[in-house]
């Protein structure tokens, strides 16, 4: 199995499905008479690395972060070039000022194999290495963090059910609903709570929770495109609740270089 994936843009559907682009949400639902299913937690939540895609991939979008009213704080342009069959998988992420010229900074991510994501990252004209960031560190004032950016909670082994196993998510769908546990401490995270569609098998929608088990982040799919037979997200919110604002992660495009 490959061993990582990315945000956001990390929420793969992968795989031939005869829909529209528009009615991905329409998808059917997994039966509610199937077989039951037996898997653990832990194997629900790690099943959804099979749809990474192996080869090469390198995707483009805008990363803007607005008021809950709309009004435009700030917007990023990204290239985001993912090699999950490389040895170890790995990917660079660009991030450039909103005309996709001035270079920002960039960050090189790699999962040895058995090892927590590890992160490289480089600021300034120069690109001087910079000091590494926590897994919660926010990224340039963003809603997003590098826990969202390396989903590396697909990988944590101390997940279970949470109390309510299954759900809706915000679309409608529904889902397993996952409470992952982190290896090492990670600051202001204690736990995520994930919902992984029943049908698609793949992430949905996620929250980082604090010490006391509260909602301090939320991340959701809103839409989704199919291109080449692949379904990739197109669109992602990310909320700091009670920040006033959030982050929408848009997908422009992506191809294989």
């Amino acid at each position: 199995m490959k061993n990582f994936f990315l945000i956001v843009l990390g929420c793969v559907v992968a795989g031939v499905l005869s829909v529209r682009a528009q009615d991905v949400f329409e998808i059917p639902e997994a039966p509610e008479d199937e077989v039951e299913d037996n898997r653990t937690a832990a194997e629900i939540l790690h099943d959804c690395t099979r749809v990474i895609p192996t080869e090469p991939m390198l995707l483009k979008g805008m990363l803007t972060v607005r008021r809950q009213r709309g009004t435009v704080l700030a917007e990023y342009a990204y290239n985001l070039l993912m090699d999950w069959g490389a040895n170890p998988p790995s990917a660079e992420c660009l991030l450039f000022e909103k005309d996709e010229k001035t270079l920002l900074e960039r960050a090189q991510l790699a999962r040895p194999k058995g090892q927590p994501a590890q992160i490289r990252l480089y600021k300034g004209p120069q690109m001087e290495a910079a000091e590494t960031p926590a897994f919660s560190a926010r990224i340039r004032g963003t809603d997003m963090t590098w826990l969202d950016l390396t989903l590396d909670f697909l990988w944590w082994k101390d997940v279970r059910f949470d109390d309510v196993k299954s759900g809706k998510c915000r679309t409608g769908r529904t889902c397993h609903i996952l409470l992952a546990s982190p290896p090492e401490p990670i600051p202001g995270c204690s736990m995520v709570r994930v919902w992984v569609d029943k049908a698609l098998h793949c992430i949905m929608q996620a929250e980082q929770l604090d010490a006391q088990g509260k909602p301090v982040r939320k991340m959701w799919v809103q839409n989704v495109k199919k291109k080449d037979d692949r379904w990739m997200i197109r669109d992602m919110e990310i909320e700091t609740l009670g920040s006033g604002h959030r982050t929408r992660l848009f997908v422009d495009d992506w191809f294989n270089p």
